[in-house]
């Protein structure tokens, strides 16, 4: 297998919203009563639920022509709470995806032996995509190749495991913020086969989503939740997301892409 192939599988494989409440803790939401004011909902949204296929599209097409900054992190506690890994992503993406960059960075503790940890880096732009690789030994790699659709991210804006969120429960209206945003929350289970989980996660109950959706259908801060048998063990799962800077997102090409190495395909 390439090794190029290795590293940027890494990145993905190894691959959580603040804008609600701290990871790990917990909110009771109360319904608040549907506005009538005329405003209209965002597409996908209505007084009757959500269309998960129609909302995640409109998020990607609304983010389709401008620069932002998508932020994941993703918690995994133990049945006593205690923190086992932490997964941190940061995705920044130039007007019509011309360029993107992202950092992804994984802390796990192994049988509670120490924490280790795995970052990559990656960069791309038509032309090229670069990577930068370290292992837990502080080792670094770097490489880059000549970019084709098949190398590039295809789901840059995050929209199929939103889609996955949204049809996972019934998802309704909360309330309507005073500048707009739109609240949706759901724990009623519909379909939680469509998340997308760690591997080797498996019988998630107790599923939870929260999500804050501009006029336009972005969908600018989530929050999911669920517990899961991972390992043997029970654990509690939260994700957090959060998009920024839409229409503010500069992507410049990092220093180290100049050090990387040319590999060939085979």
């Amino acid at each position: 297998m390439r090794l190029r192939v290795l590293v940027l599988g890494c990145a993905l494989v190894l691959a959580g919203c603040s804008g609600f409440t701290p990871s790990g803790s917990s909110e009771t939401v109360t319904p608040a009563p549907v506005p009538t004011d005329g405003l209209r909902y965002p597409p996908g949204v209505t007084d009757d639920g959500v269309v998960p296929s129609a909302l995640a599209s409109a998020h990607a097409g609304a983010l389709s022509t401008d620069g932002y900054t998508l932020t994941s992190e993703q918690r995994v506690y133990d049945e006593d709470g205690d923190l086992e890994r932490r997964t941190d992503h940061v995705r920044w993406v130039a007007a019509n995806t011309s360029t993107y960059r992202g950092r992804f960075q994984q802390n796990a503790s192994e049988y509670r032996a120490g924490w280790r940890t795995t970052r990559v880096d990656y960069w791309a732009n038509r032309s090229i995509v670069a990577t930068r690789y370290e292992n837990q030994r502080g080792e670094v790699t770097l490489l880059r190749w000549p970019a084709e659709n098949s190398d590039l991210l295809t789901d840059l804006t995050d929209q199929q495991r939103l889609e996955g969120e949204l049809a996972a429960v019934e998802m309704r209206v909360a309330r309507r913020e005073a500048d707009g945003d739109v609240v949706l929350v759901g724990s009623r289970p519909r379909d939680t086969d469509r998340l997308v989980t760690p591997l080797f996660a498996r019988d998630v109950t107790n599923v939870s989503v929260r999500m804050r959706v501009r006029y336009d259908g972005t969908v600018v801060a989530r929050r999911l939740s669920y517990d899961a048998a991972l390992s043997g063990d029970r654990v509690h799962i939260v994700r957090e997301v959060r998009v920024t800077d839409v229409g503010e997102t500069a992507v410049e090409r990092p220093d180290w892409v100049q050090n990387t190495t040319v590999t060939q395909r085979r």
